[in-house]
């Protein structure tokens, strides 16, 4: 999957995109203290408003680390930037992608069609304004993606933008020209239905506004020095400010923005706005960057996640908690080091000796420690995400049935793998090939339950283990330069293509855990042994020929590199899900939506066929 937003990874480091998209522990009940004690529904809630099936009150994550009124509205610049909370509630967006679907919903885009693979012509329907009258139009998201493409081609990322240029044919209807061929789907989720980054949230620049048409005119016709200059401007300006009566086009509009509170009332001339009975849509703020406390005592109804939560917490959730966003979840891998292009020799270089290792590791004792908020990975590795493979709806489920899998302390199959790479074991210890005793580091993860286990099963297994725990600098570092035998990682894991971006696997796993670029895996699919030879892949090129055609074969091809080559091995996953007050609330929407996208509260109420109401 092509990635639009490279651009930003020049000011936000690949450690912190990673961590972006990662699930944090299970909140716990305690320490909270922002906005005070507050009633439960149906009572004044302290911020002026009545809650009686009125108002909407959402957990604030504190985006960026900004309260409200630090808050703006520029998507380029990435320092207390309100783009996501509340710009996704303010603004909408061309289409809505489904991650966990692979699916894309029609929204300001009404319908969308490819007459070649490497045109993408869409659709926007006329019913969409401004939030001061003025009709939106094609021109107001020509310009924002202009804005972007011209902020790629200054980057020093380097690579080929998915996007070459798009026009605006008319008030209602746009071409999109791609620099690749792709399949439909490819070309929908990163084009007008992209879901990564602050421009996922929707359309920002309005084409009339004197600030975004300075900037847009000096980033596209400007001299050299213009172009500087803008791009310094853009990615440092706070524009607009969330306290200067922003307008967007969405179903809520700024009303007042406190302290610890963004109140938002309903936009009565919305195409969508008679689907929604209640006037206020709030974000609330607290001390605790947890939402668990304030849910379970009735300050907010709803989290954007935060769940599940551990089983003895349970107990003191709402008695109307209903989960959403159940498709998205996060991984936990052991991470190895290839050895492909650095200098660090590790026993890990080899791939049977990585084999070895995942076949000791028991995924059965680490169901113990579980505490209600991971599960164990119950499928051989494959980079295909626990929660597609637990529906067992999709082709990948059966493909994984021929697969190798590991993680059942299978020790005699571990030897085996060890004794052809020359490794004995001598007096219940196994020793390398020139006869020193094996031992292999764990950097960082000592907290992990995975980790723990795996560690008792080499020492029982008779390899010793040194467990390292260093800063994130040192972390970085070793990592980026291969200097680590096993690490711990954890990523996003909420979509069968979203798992194989060329962004993510090529530019950045490649990065850290230094596999080779090109592969043999024995063949066919299915069969460790070889029995019909060996297929050499490209990894990226697999990649890409598979976003072109959207032929399958070659994700069963790269599940089975991932399965064959471990660069990592996914054990455990940990489902990524909000919560909101069913008891009160309703949300009714797609699937698709309501359990794939990162932002269903914000998305339902935009739907012709969604909405999100108040029960009584």
């Amino acid at each position: 999957m092509p990635d639009s937003n490279n651009w930003r990874r020049g000011i936000s480091t690949r450690r912190n995109f990673i961590k972006s998209g990662a699930v944090g522990g299970a909140a716990l009940l305690a320490g909270c203290s922002g906005g005070g004690d507050e009633p439960t529904p149906g009572t004044d809630d302290g911020s002026g408003g009545n809650t009686n099936g009125k108002r909407f009150r959402v957990f604030d994550p504190l985006t960026s680390g900004a309260t409200p009124s630090e808050r703006h509205f520029n998507p380029w610049n990435p320092t207390q930037t309100g783009c996501w909370h509340p710009g996704a509630c303010i603004f909408d967006r061309l289409a809505v992608y489904s991650p966990t679907q692979n699916e894309a919903y029609p929204l300001m885009a009404e319908s969308w069609k490819m007459p070649d693979d490497k045109t993408l012509e869409a659709t926007f329907s006329d019913k969409w304004t401004w939030h001061n009258g003025d009709k939106f139009v094609a021109q107001d998201w020509v310009m924002q993606q202009e804005i972007e493409l011209a902020l790629q081609k200054a980057s020093d990322e380097g690579g080929k933008p998915l996007i070459k240029s798009v026009e605006a044919v008319d008030d209602h209807h746009v071409r999109i020209n791609l620099n690749d061929a792709l399949s439909e789907i490819f070309a929908v989720q990163n084009t007008i239905g992209i879901y990564n980054g602050n421009l996922a949230r929707g359309v920002f620049t309005k084409h009339d506004d004197p600030k975004w048409s300075e900037w847009h005119k000096k980033l596209t016709t400007g001299s050299g020095s213009e172009k500087k200059a803008a791009i310094e401007d853009i990615t440092t300006a706070k524009y607009p400010m969330i306290t200067d009566d922003p307008i967007g086009h969405g179903p809520f509009k700024i009303k007042d923005v406190g302290d610890d509170i963004i109140v938002m009332e309903k936009y009565e001339d919305h195409p969508n706005a008679d689907s929604i009975n209640f006037d206020e849509f709030a974000l609330k703020l607290f001390s605790t960057n947890q939402p668990i406390q304030p849910y379970s005592a009735g300050k907010i109804d709803a989290t954007h996640k935060g769940f599940p939560v551990q089983n003895d917490l349970k107990s003191k959730l709402p008695k109307g908690n209903t989960l959403f966003r159940e498709g998205r979840s996060s991984n936990k891998l052991f991470s190895f080091n290839c050895g492909h292009g650095v200098d660090y020799e590790s026993p890990v270089n080899n791939v049977n000796v990585r084999k070895a290792i995942c076949h000791v590791y028991s995924r059965k004792q680490t169901e113990s420690l579980l505490q209600g908020v991971n599960r164990t990975f119950d499928w051989a590795p494959c980079r295909v995400p626990g929660k597609v493979l637990s529906r067992g709806k999709d082709e990948t489920a059966e493909w994984v049935k021929d697969f190798t899998k590991y993680g059942e302390n299978n020790t005699k199959r571990a030897a085996e793998l060890l004794r052809r790479e020359g490794y004995e074991k001598s007096n219940d210890k196994w020793m390398t090939p020139d006869g020193k005793r094996f031992k292999l580091s764990i950097m960082n993860g000592a907290d992990r339950q995975d980790i723990q286990v795996l560690k008792q099963n080499l020492k029982d297994f008779g390899i010793d283990t040194k467990q390292e725990q260093v800063d994130d600098a040192t972390f970085d570092d070793r990592r980026n330069k291969g200097k680590y035998d096993i690490m711990p990682d954890g990523s996003s894991s909420n979509g069968i293509t979203a798992m194989w971006a060329t962004d993510l696997v090529i530019d950045w796993l490649q990065s850290i855990l230094h596999f080779a670029p090109e592969s043999e895996i024995p063949m066919p699919i299915g069969d460790p042994k070889g029995s019909s030879g060996t297929k050499t892949i490209n990894i990226e090129q697999h990649i890409r020929k598979w976003q072109s055609t959207g032929d399958s074969k070659y994700h069963h091809e790269l599940m089975w590199w991932w399965n064959q080559t471990l660069p990592e091995a996914e054990m455990l996953y940990q489902p990524d899900a909000g919560a909101y007050n069913g008891a009160h609330w309703g949300l009714d929407v797609k699937p698709g939506i309501k359990n794939g996208v990162d932002d269903a509260l914000y998305i339902a109420p935009k739907m012709a066929d969604g909405t999100l109401k108040y029960k009584g």
